[in-house]
């Protein structure tokens, strides 16, 4: 199982080769093709999005432990 550092890289780098071929095929006048590299490329792009996303909420999470982490220590400190 990929960590999401590897999803969101492999995301990435398939989104750019996506658009890349949707610009050649774009270039040579085959618009079907760059239809279906460019259907690829936004489904790239929605996952780097949900990502991004997940990435967010789970630092909100950490700031929130922290938090918790540093109330706890400080409650700790003022019993002694």
């Amino acid at each position: 199982m990929k960590n999401i550092f590897e999803r969101f890289r492999d995301e990435k780098s398939c989104y750019i080769y996506n658009r890349e071929l949707e610009g050649k095929a774009l270039k040579e006048g085959n618009v079907s093709k760059a239809l279906a590299y460019a259907e690829n490329a936004t489904r790239s792009l929605e996952e780097i999005n949900k990502i991004e996303k997940y990435i967010a909420e789970l630092n909100a999470i950490k700031m929130i432990v922290v938090a918790i982490e540093q109330d706890h220590e400080d409650f700790m400190r003022s019993r002694i």
